[in-house]
């Protein structure tokens, strides 16, 4: 900024002539120079600062990106709710010019917020609270844990046409001799929960079960869950809503502001406003805080040094206040500060004196519920604080509700209440649509993985074939060719092992014949086959066993020693190059190194031809791997090309603004050096 203001001060000079001063040692005065030449110092002058704004604009535009066709609406709204903020703004002016006192929220023009304010004129402090500090929680969420985590139960699992999958808990209580049965249904809606009369129920069937619960269901085949760790998995499913860590957001105004921008740039606070803080929690340095952060920083300190943290009701609470966030300079909008205070959910507005506030003064996707706190008489033994609240429309009422009218004394009182009902805002937001939406498809994604999950382990715990195995099967035969090939070669190591402990046996198995042949001196007719037969076999096995390193002595355990893996390993690594070479090379089938050869003089005709269908595939899923070789090299030549010019044209551009910044200092210099004394 500095160096610009100096460039406009030399065209001012430039325009109404300088006087020569004696330190001409740098830039030395030009001669007064005629009208030409005063259109041309000009005309370089405003080349010099388009050339400037040209390079920052390119500079911004390198970060901007086309949006898609989807977030059309979504800039619609924005433009809407700006409009809005500007009618709410005059509407704001116009307050304020009017008669004192001013009323502590204002809604926008547009609607779009409901207030909840009991204010009455001339009011004072009630002697006793008329609300209850109960904070708002599903109580569905820990009802397999109460009643039936641990207990005996049955659990059902299905897949429904209309609301997909389902899983139903079911348990029998007796109650003042009374048989009753507890039922629990998960769908992707919601939770339900309800203890039923076993007389009122026709069947015990899971079908007729549910249907008592929603009568939408028409699932029929239920799938019962038999193993002992499905219930803590089901419980984690229940319990996930349950939270807690909050974070909610803290926003000074003091008198006047009723824009966006002034209550984001208040740099300090107010005793009023410390003495308010202290209420809410305690004020903890970052660096020290070992407990819920609420995406602050406690290690490099790049989101300030202090913050308020409080622990109410096995709850930690994170608040992130205005002014403790950093305040970057020359930034109106702060948005280090709006990074966090516009990712919060709820937020308090503190005021310090009588200035009304706008729900929609902060521009924010998340933020739906505001408390407004205006104190009286602070700093003061008798202290209170007058309180509003202000909310979306899709937001339901949430508690505790205001006393009447809605002033609170400081203390513990008011920090109960500010902490309850901050805590049902947030919960009561969740079910407004935008967050309501995201809850449905989050809840339908996990019940659905859940339900495989529980399928799943039952048919492990029941001793059947899991379901990834039988994907990977199908997977293996659907895959590329690399999950074919290394089956193909597994299936090639398995086979050889078993041939070649059956080759040791009949070896054994022929000289043990051969020494009760040499025994007995003389061979019948009918056994003359069978010898020759096994040492044909014998034969076989020597000659394919050529480059197969000896076995041991066969023995119970099939499993290959030491010495046979490592010969397994070598015949692996060179499995490739000999099905390349197709038996050529003058080796025949005996010299392959495969391991195929030893097999195929075992097997039958049929599982000969089928091996020889799988060498063939084995061929062709080496060339497509090939072929996915060379394209990805391809590939990879393409974008170091593609590096390399980027390289080329960052360097060109650092250069150009190397240059223009000697440009800017030499005109800088000259101003300064040619200055009129």
């Amino acid at each position: 900024m500095l160096k610009i203001q100096m460039l406009e001060h030399f065209v001012q000079d430039e325009g109404n002539g300088r006087q020569e001063s004696d330190n001409q040692l740098f830039c030395p005065p030009p001669p007064t120079p005629d009208t030409g030449q005063k259109e041309k110092v000009k005309n370089a002058t405003q080349d010099l600062f388009e050339l400037l704004e040209r390079v920052q604009c390119s500079r911004l535009d390198d970060q901007r990106c086309v949006l898609p066709a989807y977030f059309s609406q979504s800039s619609r709204e924005e433009s809407r709710s700006s409009k809005d903020r500007e009618g709410s703004q005059a509407l704001l002016e116009d307050t304020l010019r009017g008669p004192t006192p001013y009323p502590m929220v204002v809604l926008p023009v547009g609607g779009g917020y409901w207030l909840d304010c009991q204010e009455k004129p001339d009011s004072t402090c009630p002697s006793s609270p008329t609300w209850r500090p109960k904070i708002e929680t599903d109580d569905t969420a820990k009802c397999y844990r109460k009643y039936f985590l641990g207990r005996e139960h049955h659990n059902f699992v299905g897949e429904d046409e209309l609301l997909g999958p389902v899983l139903l808990s079911v348990k029998t209580e007796t109650n003042n001799d009374e048989e009753y049965l507890r039922l629990l249904l998960r769908l992707r809606t919601g939770t339900t929960h309800d203890l039923i009369p076993a007389a009122c129920a026709n069947s015990s069937g899971p079908y007729h079960l549910a249907k008592l619960l929603n009568e939408q269901l028409t699932l029929v085949n239920w799938a019962p869950v038999m193993h002992p760790r499905c219930s803590h998995l089901i419980a984690a499913y229940d319990e996930r809503i349950i939270v807690s860590q909050f974070k909610f957001g803290v926003l000074y105004q003091r008198p006047g502001q009723i824009t966006e921008e002034q209550i984001f740039c208040n740099r300090h606070s107010s005793p009023a406003f410390d003495e308010f803080l202290h209420v809410l929690g305690q004020r903890i340095q970052l660096k020290d805080h070992k407990g819920y952060r609420g995406g602050l920083d406690t290690q490099f300190g790049q989101t300030g040094d202090e913050a308020v943290y409080h622990v109410y009701k096995d709850r930690e609470v994170m608040f992130h206040v205005s002014t403790l966030l950093p305040y970057t300079e020359n930034d109106p909008q702060q948005l280090q500060r709006k990074r966090h205070i516009g990712n919060d959910i709820v937020a308090i507005v503190f005021q310090e004196a009588n200035t009304p506030f706008s729900p929609d003064m902060i521009a924010s996707h998340f933020l739906h519920a505001f408390i407004v706190v205006q104190p009286i008489d602070p700093c003061t033994p008798d202290t209170r604080y007058k309180i509003s609240v202000a909310a979306r429309d899709d937001v339901p009422f949430f508690g505790p509700s205001l006393p009447n009218p809605p002033i609170i004394r400081r203390g513990a009182e008011l920090r109960d209440f500010l902490l309850t009902k901050l805590i049902n805002a947030e919960t009561a937001c969740y079910k407004a649509d935008k967050f309501a939406k995201l809850e449905l498809r989050t809840r339908a994604s996990l019940l659905s993985s859940l339900c495989d999950e529980l399928k799943e382990k039952t048919r492990e715990f029941l001793g059947g074939e899991s379901t990834e195995s039988v994907n990977e099967s199908h997977r293996s035969e659907s895959n590329g060719a690399g999950s074919r090939f290394i089956d193909t070669v597994r299936k090639a190591l398995i086979a050889r092992v078993r041939n070649q402990n059956q080759e040791t046996n009949n070896n054994n198995t022929n000289n043990n014949n051969n020494t009760l042949n040499g025994m007995k001196k003389s061979v019948t007719p009918t056994e003359t086959p069978t010898v020759n037969g096994r040492n044909s076999l014998s034969k076989s096995s020597i000659g394919s066993r050529k480059s197969a390193p000896p076995s041991p002595p066969s023995s119970p355990d099939i499993r290959p020693t030491r010495s046979q893996r490592m010969g397994l390993c070598s015949s692996e690594s060179s499995s490739l190059s000999s099905v390349d070479l197709g038996g050529g090379g003058g080796g025949g089938a005996g010299d392959s190194d495969t391991g195929l050869e030893s097999l195929s003089s075992a097997e039958t005709p049929q599982q000969q031809c089928a091996l020889t269908h799988e060498i063939t595939r084995l061929k062709c899923d080496k060339l497509d791997l090939l072929r996915q070789n060379v394209t990805c090299q391809r590939e990879i030549k393409r974008l170091r090309e593609k590096e390399l010019q980027l390289l080329s044209d960052l360097d060109a551009a650092s250069k150009e603004i190397l240059r223009l910044r000697g440009l800017l200092k030499d005109f800088s210099t000259c101003n300064i050096e040619g200055s009129p004394v």
